[in-house]
Formats: structure tokens, C-alpha cells, sequence
């Protein structure tokens, strides 16, 4: 995969950002995307007449490259970064094969040319289309400061798992996260450097998940963790784990002052409750409960 120089200004860097102007980057990137695929789209139309007509091809230098589409120095997330950068690649690579494949001074008959080439420009724009749908259910679907996943997608994750409870009896943790003084993070320091304690414990809780625990960010500076096939007793001894991983973290303030910012959690295994409301509310009594003591 060729990213060129041009995306190494596509970078995570909460501390110089808003949140609004990362999805404005978002955005931008979308458009982007979309553009690259429509003009591809043109010069597979333009070609089929080429090829009835036995005119040569239409020149492919003159199509838009991300590298030029892409606005300088715009910044995201790492993990926007990542998600455009594969779906990239795979526009990147099926347009190769495309473009090898309809020729149409290959030597075969008018018949053949087109038959083949309608096969690889239907699966071209099928694959476009999936590959944009996929990376706009990223974008969207995403919180654009921590890469968590949005309340969006929550209630039918959750629904999803108190059904298979009831179903089979698997038993199913979730645990409620509130970061521990973050008011007087923001109060002291700004918002810049909250957001920046924020996106940096989303990133560490997630590299410390498993690989089918999902992480979201439920409010503003509160998360809820989606732990299938787990017990309360593992979620405790993980989230354990990770809030010590997080309290350890150095942040730094603008003005060069160290400092630490841990979280509070409550976890509420998943039983007869009657709905998801129900049951993120016995994860939030422990999470209040917990908080108390920490504040008594």
C-alpha cells in the first residue's frame, strides 16, 4: 500500500483540534473518498463507449489521486486514519485490477471485451460501493475524538446480548466508566487538555480489551464497556488491570505540569433484567456507589 509522504500530516493530535473540527476533517475526508470513486466511475463509461466505437481508451493520468483530493494537513483520530487509509487501499487495488483487465486493444473479439469488461466494472462499482458504506458506518458510527464506539450503536449491542442471555444463560458484563475530576481537568487546564485525557484513556482501555469487548463512550466524559461471555468477577479483575494502566499515565498540561487522571467503574453482569435501561442502571448504582466512597 502506497500512503505517500502527503499522509503523514494525517495525524492524531487532539491537543491542537476540536471535536467539531474533527468531524469537519471527517467530513472532508468522506467527500473525498467519494469523489475519487465517482470520476472512476465516468472513465468506465467513458471506456465502454471506447470499446464499441474501437477508439482508444480514455488516459487515466488525468484522474483525480487521493493525494491531490485530500485537503493538507488535515487531522484526525488514529483511528479514522487507519479506517480510511484500508479502505484506501482496497479502492486503490481494485482499480488496478480493474483497468489491467479493460484493455480493450487485448486481442479478443468485441463481444468478449465487453463481456469481460462489464463483469469487472459491475464488480468494481459493487465493491466501491461497499467499501464507502463501510467507511462511512466508521466515520459515523464512531466517536470522532476517541475512536469509541457512539451511542448510536449501543442499544442494539446491548439488546443483542440480554437476548442471548435469556436465551442460553451466557452470562454478559457491562461496566459503566466515569473519569474521576474531570471538571477541574477542564477548570485548570482547558478543554484542549481534556480532551486529550479523554482520548488517550479510550486508546488504553482499548488496546487492553479483548478482541470481542467493545468500548463506548456513553456522555461526555463517561464510557461503557461491553464485556460478552464474561462474568462480573473477570470484568472486575480487568477492569482492575486497566484502571491501573490509566492512573499510571503521565498527562501534561500545557504549561508543563504533570499529572494523572484515573476513572471509576460499575459492573452489572447481565441478569433478568427487563430491559437495557434496567441493566445499565444497576452498573451506574455501583458506579455512584463507588464514586461516593472515593469522594467521602
Amino acid at each position: 500500500m502506497n500512503n505517500g509522504n502527503h499522509h503523514e500530516s494525517l495525524v492524531w493530535c487532539v491537543m491542537s483540534i476540536s471535536e467539531d473540527d474533527i468531524a469537519s476533517n471527517a467530513l472532508s475526508l468522506l467527500g473525498a473518498s467519494s469523489t475519487w470513486v465517482l470520476v472512476r466511475h465516468q472513465w468506465l463509461i467513458d471506456n465502454m463507449r471506447s470499446i464499441l466505437t474501437g477508439e482508444p481508451p480514455p488516459p487515466l493520468e488525468h484522474l483525480y489521486e487521493f493525494d491531490v483530493i485530500i485537503p493538507k494537513d488535515l487531522k484526525l483520530p488514529d483511528n479514522l486514519i487507519l479506517s480510511f487509509l484500508e479502505v484506501k487501499h482496497t479502492l486503490e487495488t481494485l482499480w488496478h485490477n480493474t483497468v489491467k483487465a479493460t484493455h480493450p486493444l487485448s486481442g479478443k473479439t468485441l463481444l468478449e471485451q465487453l463481456d469481460q469488461y462489464q463483469l469487472r466494472a459491475h464488480h468494481f462499482m459493487q465493491s466501491t460501493k461497499e467499501a464507502n458504506q463501510h467507511l462511512w458506518h466508521e466515520f459515523t458510527m464512531r466517536d470522532s475524538l476517541t475512536g469509541a464506539w457512539s451511542r448510536l450503536t449501543l442499544q442494539a449491542n446491548l439488546t443483542q446480548e440480554l437476548k442471548r442471555h435469556k436465551r442460553y444463560l451466557t452470562p454478559c458484563s457491562i461496566v459503566l466508566l466515569d473519569q474521576n475530576n474531570f471538571k477541574s481537568i477542564n477548570d485548570c487546564w482547558g478543554h484542549v487538555t481534556g480532551d486529550q485525557v479523554l482520548a488517550k484513556t479510550a486508546n488504553i482501555i482499548e488496546n487492553n480489551l479483548r478482541i470481542n469487548d467493545q468500548l463506548f463512550r456513553y456522555g461526555g466524559d463517561e464510557w461503557l464497556v461491553l464485556m460478552p461471555a464474561t462474568t462480573a468477577g473477570i470484568a472486575e479483575a480487568a477492569m482492575r488491570r486497566i484502571s491501573q494502566f490509566v492512573e499510571s499515565h503521565a498527562f501534561q498540561s500545557p504549561s508543563g505540569e504533570v499529572f494523572h487522571a484515573g476513572f471509576s467503574y460499575g459492573i452489572a453482569e447481565s441478569a433478568n433484567f427487563p430491559s437495557v435501561d434496567d441493566w445499565i442502571s444497576a452498573a451506574d448504582r455501583e458506579l455512584y456507589s463507588k464514586k461516593q466512597r472515593l469522594t467521602a
